[in-house]
This record gives C-alpha cells, sequence and structure tokens, in this order.
C-alpha cells in the first residue's frame, strides 16, 4: 500500500491539468486626460480608506463609522463573506484522506428457521372494537444467546493526480476573494452614501434658510408696494406683481422641507435604523461648517493603475475569472481517470452460549474510475464552463473600462463645477456688495426702499445657486472618492 501511495504521489507531482489565466486586452492609459495642469499636483486625503476623516465635520464621520458597523447591506455581504471561506473548507477538505471509526455491538437469539424470535410469543387480550380473543402461548425452541461487538477505523482517499481537486478548491478561493470585494465594494457604497445624503440634508437646511430671509424681504417689499397703491403712487400691477413673488417663494417652502426630510430618513436607513429614527444634526460652527465646503478641495491625482488596483469592482472581476479558470481545469480534469486508496481495520469478538471467538482484519486497496460513456456530459461540461471563463474575462474588461470612465468623468464634473462655483461666488459677492450700497442710499436718503429690497432679493437669489453649485461639487467630489476606490480597507 505505500509503494502504491508513493507511486500515485509521484504521479500527482508530474501531472495536472492546469488552465492558465488569460490577460484582459484593455490598454491601461498612463494618465486621466481630465486631470487639468492645476490638479496636477494636488494631493487629497492621503487615507483614500477613511477618505471622510478628513472632513472637518464630526457628525458626517459618525454617521459613516455607524453606517459600515450597522447597516444591512454591509452586513449581509459580510454573511456571504464567511459562507465563502467555509466553502473553501470544504472544497480544500477532498485533498486530504477522509478517516472514520468503527464501532459495532449485538445480541441475538434465533429459532431452528433462523428466523429472530422471542422467547414466547403472547397475544394480545383485546382488541379495540372486537370481542376480546384468547390466544395459546406459542413456545419456540431455545438456542444459546449470541452477542458480538467490534471497532476499528477506515479510511479513503482520492488521489488528486490529474488536478481536479486542487482546481475545485482554487476555485472557491477565488470565488471568497471576490466575496471580500463584493464586501469592499459596500463598504464603500455605503460610505459614499451616507455623505451624498448628508451633504444634501446640510445643503437643503442652508437653502431653506435662504428661502426663509427671501420670503421675508419680499413681504417687506409687498407691504411697501401695498402702502405706495394706498397713498396713489403705484397701480394694481405693482401690487399684484409682488403678490405673486411671494406666494410663489412661499410655495417652495413645502418641497425643500419634504426633500430634507427625506434625506434625513434614508440616513437613517444606512446606518441601521428605522426611517422614523431621524438623526439630529447640530447646528453647523466655524470648525465644522456642515456644508459643501467642508468636503476637501484637493483631488487625489491618481494614476489609472493605481485606479485599477483599488477598485473592488476590478479586483472581485479578476477574481472571478481566476475562479472560472479553475473550473475549467477542474471540467477538463474529468476526462482523465480517478484513483483512489482505501484501509479498513476492524478487531471484534462474537460469543454463542459459552463458545467465545475474537478476530482481527485488516483491508487495504487501490480504485480506478475510468468514464468511458457519458452521453456527451463531461464535454458539454467543459463547454460551458470555457463560455462562463470567456465571459467572466469581457467582464473584467468591462469593469476596467467602467472604472476609468467614472473617474474621467468625477474629474471633468468637478472641472466644470469649479470653474461655476467660482463664477457664482463672484456674481453672489457682487450681488450681495450691490444690495448694501442699495440699502445705504435709502438709509442717507438719496434712494428708494424697493430698490434696496429688490437688489436684496437678487443676492439672496445669487446666494442660494452659489449653495447649490458648492453642493454639486462636494457631491462629485464624493463621487470621484468612490470612483477611485476609496472607502473600503483590509481588515
Amino acid at each position: 500500500m505505500a509503494s502504491a501511495a508513493l507511486l500515485l504521489l509521484a504521479l500527482t507531482a508530474c501531472t495536472t491539468v492546469q488552465v492558465d489565466v488569460p490577460a484582459h486586452q484593455t490598454n491601461t492609459p498612463g494618465h486621466f486626460t481630465e486631470i487639468s495642469p492645476a490638479h496636477a499636483n494636488e494631493t487629497g486625503p492621503t487615507d483614500l480608506a477613511r477618505w471622510w476623516r478628513a472632513v472637518p465635520d464630526p457628525t458626517l464621520q459618525a454617521l459613516i463609522e455607524k453606517g459600515l458597523a450597522a447597516n444591512a447591506d454591509v452586513r449581509i455581504a459580510a454573511a456571504h463573506v464567511r459562507e465563502a471561506r467555509a466553502v473553501v473548507t470544504q472544497a480544500e477538505s477532498a485533498l486530504y484522506p477522509t478517516l472514520a471509526a468503527l464501532g459495532h455491538a449485538g445480541r441475538t437469539q434465533q429459532n431452528e428457521a433462523g428466523v429472530q424470535t422471542p422467547t414466547q410469543v403472547q397475544a394480545p387480550s383485546s382488541i379495540p372494537g372486537l370481542p376480546a380473543i384468547n390466544l395459546p402461548t406459542v413456545d419456540a425452541p431455545r438456542l444459546p444467546i449470541s452477542t458480538y461487538s467490534g471497532y476499528g477505523f477506515a479510511a479513503t482517499w482520492e488521489v488528486d493526480i490529474f488536478g481536479a481537486r486542487r482546481s475545485d478548491a482554487q476555485a472557491a478561493r477565488s470565488a471568497a476573494l471576490a466575496s471580500e470585494e463584493r464586501l469592499h465594494g459596500a463598504q464603500l457604497m455605503v460610505a459614499g452614501d451616507i455623505a451624498a445624503n448628508y451633504i444634501e440634508a446640510r445643503s437643503l437646511e442652508r437653502r431653506i434658510g435662504v428661502l426663509q430671509r427671501t420670503i421675508s424681504a419680499a413681504e417687506l417689499l409687498q407691504r411697501y408696494a401695498q402702502g405706495r397703491f394706498d397713498a396713489g403712487q403705484a397701480n394694481r400691477y405693482d401690487v399684484d406683481r409682488v403678490n405673486a413673488q411671494v406666494q410663489s417663494l412661499r410655495a417652495g417652502t413645502a418641497p425643500l422641507q419634504t426633500l430634507l426630510q427625506s434625506r434625513l430618513r434614508r440616513l437613517a436607513v444606512l446606518t441601521g435604523q428605522t426611517p422614523d429614527q431621524l438623526p439630529q444634526l447640530p447646528a453647523p460652527s466655524a470648525e465644522a461648517p456642515a456644508d459643501g465646503s467642508a468636503i476637501p478641495t484637493a483631488l487625489p491625482a491618481l494614476l489609472p493603475s493605481d485606479v485599477l488596483e483599488r477598485r473592488p469592482d476590478v479586483r472581485g472581476a479578476a477574481q472571478v475569472v481566476r475562479a472560472r479558470a479553475a473550473q475549467l481545469g477542474s471540467a477538463k480534469a474529468d476526462l482523465l481517470p480517478r484513483f483512489y486508496l482505501g484501509f479498513l481495520a476492524n478487531d471484534g469478538r462474537i460469543e454463542i452460549g459459552d463458545v467465545g471467538a475474537s478476530g482481527r482484519f485488516t483491508s487495504w486497496g487501490v480504485g480506478l474510475y475510468l468514464p468511458i460513456f457519458e452521453a456527451g456530459r463531461i464535454r458539454a461540461r467543459i463547454r460551458a464552463s470555457d463560455a462562463q471563463l470567456e465571459a467572466a474575462v469581457a467582464q473584467h474588461e468591462q469593469t476596467v473600462l467602467t472604472a476609468l470612465e467614472d473617474v474621467e468623468n468625477a474629474y471633468g464634473t468637478r472641472r466644470a463645477l469649479d470653474q461655476r462655483s467660482d463664477q457664482l461666488r463672484a456674481a453672489w459677492t457682487t450681488a450681495d456688495t450691490g444690495a448694501r450700497h442699495a440699502q445705504r442710499l435709502f438709509d442717507e436718503g438719496n434712494g428708494l426702499l424697493q430698490g434696496a429690497i429688490e437688489a436684496r432679493l437678487k443676492a439672496l437669489q445669487r446666494e442660494d445657486e452659489l449653495i447649490q453649485a458648492e453642493t454639486a461639487r462636494a457631491l462629485v467630489t464624493v463621487a470621484l472618492y468612490k470612483a477611485v476606490g476609496g472607502g473600503w480597507q483590509q481588515p
């Protein structure tokens, strides 16, 4: 048996069916074209795994950390990782011998016909629903009582000469790594979604505040127009125009409040709470402005190769390709013979009456299984596995292209929003300065109140536009962190 095992092990070392992992055909560019020269030397958060820690907002940091610990999507992905690791253990167990302990004991008595029977057979005295029937007692011939007992162990092993079981184990390991990357992707998405909803909630709070100030200014203009009309200095059209403006501004309050509540409910669900448990957002402070300006303006200047190494979806797609290649190797190995080793050892004793005997025996053997006719099942599985590998390679290439596209779009959009924010900030500064000048002229008696109020309304409109532009820039920055693979780290 030892010689046979050594021979099979020698064959295992030199004969293996293996499928090489195909290389993807996508040419990775050397740099991103949408990174402007002004951003080329910028360095964003150095810790992309926890990029939100660079944001001076403790509330945002606490919400993201809570979401990573309690979010249902993250917990589901973590459970799938544990499941995949257990499957790896199952697959790897096929590479080793199986040992089992055996044990048995019994006691019997037989009649002359060899039928097991008790010493006396007694019929029941009555059966429910029928008259009582008395049957005679049946005496069976008595033979000596026999007892037996034994114990031992058995061992079996499929010697993986052609690598079928090793391929199965490799496929399971790659699938487990792909599950881990899906967990990383879930963490990335949860961190980004919490940040995006938080930024929008804070933006809506600011816009509601600006809208309230705008309504107050419009109501002052409404009273001014009504007073001039009552004094005969204005016509009804002037009054109606201001009234319509006030009504339109008031109509915008409810949608903003509803949108704010929906963002807070989303934050509650993302952090593992029920929608009615809305998070309490503290008032902004100088240290934690809690608006779009809190998001770092410096961008992570990464190379495409760096992004592809960090993106969980790209890494996971590569592991799927490895798993499919290993499954193809296992399918091809099914065409080849399988070899088995077996061993059984048993020690037992039997007693019949006063006579007893003990015995011990061992047996071993070598088995061979060679498929001859399978009605095309094995080759069909090979073709299916080959098609799955081809699809996995194409999916990996598509994932790479999508990742590069996401980063290019995020860089380009961020650059455009930088320009828009700068222009809107200049417009708001000019309008705010003009409103203060108009108010000063009225206070000095050199201007009308209507002009001062209208100038203030225009400045508030520019402020609302600036808030929306800063929010959009902050949101696309978060999208950029997600696109470059920020938001997760190895355990």
